[in-house]
């Protein structure tokens, strides 16, 4: 090397066939660049970076394929963990081969939620769960509860600050439901939860309010999308997601209903990402739904119990309008709060909650409208014909008499489907053979059919009278 060293620097002495001009100082750095990397300064200052600098590389290969960990912030500055899809002659063009040795390898992707010991690697694959950043902070629970003033007015606005009966006439704390389903999210992210949805067709109720804590809480582990989003065969926005946002939604879509449902109880999913092969994972995402749509946001069924409807009221009072930044204070003391209250039984269910600690008024107004047109048909004219015409205990009909009776010249109902409905959907007794049967909308003493069994609601169990207490139990 025709040079001279100089204070840590390079003298170049004569002309060379190096290129270097003669009389110029070279740093050892500008050596590296120019020889090494071929003027390449981006590779030579990586180099020097991870082997002297400890500075993280940030590509990794998953299987056969190459990713790079990009930080990308969304139109509010929120910084979002991303896996770039990358290939290993970029890699190399820009940082040389001999960076090769630094890509981190995995064996396949995987999900392992927790919220208190983080680990990126699992048993030797990538963990696509995000760290929980937050640090718990303990304050008095018993006498300082205004270091989370807002975060308990929002739990109280959300799900209410009642006790309640359900319909086995036991005493159910709304508040105390909202903390458990809350402590869930927090300490078992692993666990299953009830679809959470959230109905209002007010304005100015909260309901975005509570996503966007929830999203500063959980922050990359949760996601706001929409229901096209589920009805889409690329799933990557949520599949690898522990919270799932889906709001001012109406499930419309057959298939996107189906995959929701699904959703909520799936153990597993395959993950379906541009340009790469399908893979699989755990799944344990919960769902959580805001629509404006207070009856008609989706079809559920009678026997539906998947859901957690809760009606949000419109906010009164003055208006807070830096109450998300207040909430987002509050977040260290309100996890420490969740952390005092009461350990959650899982016994009563895999969810943390029973059936009936669950359904809700507003649940009963989406099950009714979701009903058949023919089964509400056919209940209103029971119910009526219970209600004016008869005191009898049972009534008793086939699908023909129905059809005869209130149906006769509607084409668009026709005997099969009537008993279809009377069968499956309110779910009457019926004969399994033809059978004689005193007819209830017939003048005839008896008849022979495949007659249904209806009890009268409108009656005492004890007596034949009317009582017409009983009328908001009634199942119409």
């Amino acid at each position: 090397v025709i040079a001279t060293k100089k204070c840590n620097n390079l003298l170049v002495k004569e002309i060379n066939k190096l290129g270097l001009v003669e009389g110029l100082e070279y740093s050892p750095f500008q050596i590296l660049v120019k020889f090494r990397y071929d003027n390449n300064f981006t590779a030579a200052f990586q180099y020097v970076g991870m082997t002297y600098l400890d500075m993280d590389f940030p590509y990794i290969r998953i299987g056969v394929k190459y990713f790079k960990e990009i930080l990308k912030p969304d139109r509010y500055g929120k910084i979002t963990p991303l896996l770039k899809n990358w290939t290993k002659d970029e890699i190399k063009q820009d940082y040389g081969k001999e960076m090769m040795v630094r890509v981190q390898l995995y064996d396949d992707f995987i999900i392992e939620p927790n919220n208190a010991f983080y680990e990126k690697t699992y048993k030797g694959f990538y963990n696509l769960y995000q760290p929980f950043n937050h640090s718990v902070k303990e304050f008095d629970i018993v006498n300082d509860l205004s270091k989370i003033k807002w975060s308990l007015n929002l739990m109280k606005h959300i799900f209410g600050n009642k006790t309640i009966k359900d319909k086995n006439g036991k005493n159910v704390d709304e508040f105390a439901l909202g903390i458990r389903y809350m402590k869930i999210l927090y300490e078992h992210p692993k666990k299953v939860t009830p679809i959470l949805v959230l109905t209002s067709e007010e304005r100015q109720t909260g309901k975005s309010t509570f996503i966007d804590w929830l999203s500063g809480i959980f922050q990359d582990n949760l996601v706001i999308i929409t229901p096209g989003h589920i009805s889409s065969d690329f799933n990557e926005s949520y599949a690898e997601k522990n919270i799932i946002a889906i709001e001012e939604s109406r499930f419309d879509d057959a298939k996107a209903l189906e995959k929701l449902k699904a959703l909520s109880t799936q153990k597993t999913i395959s993950v379906n990402r541009k340009h790469i092969p399908t893979f699989s994972l755990p799944f344990y995402g919960k769902l959580i739904i805001t629509s404006n749509d207070e009856s008609k946001f989706s079809k559920v069924d009678e026997a539906e119990i998947r859901y957690w409807v809760r009606k949000i009221p419109t906010l009164n009072g003055i208006a807070n309008h830096n109450i998300l930044e207040d909430l987002m204070s509050e977040i260290p003391y309100f996890l420490y709060y969740l952390s005092q209250q009461k350990a959650v039984d899982f016994s009563v269910s895999r969810q943390g909650f029973t059936a009936d600690e669950i359904n809700t008024t507003a649940l009963e107004t989406v099950k009714k409208e979701s009903k058949p047109a023919l089964q509400k048909e056919i209940e209103m004219y029971l119910q009526e014909f219970c209600m004016n015409e008869t005191h009898e205990r049972k009534l008793y009909f086939t699908a023909t008499d129905i059809k005869k009776i209130w149906f006769e010249r509607n084409n668009n109902f026709n005997a099969p489907y009537i008993s279809k409905i009377l069968s499956k959907n309110m779910k009457l007794e019926r004969q399994d053979k033809p059978s004689r049967y005193h007819p209830t909308f017939d003048q005839k003493p008896t008849k022979t059919g495949l007659f249904f069994t209806y009890e009268n609601p409108y009656l005492d169990n004890k007596t034949e009278e009317f009582d017409l207490s009983q009328d908001d139990e009634a199942p119409f």
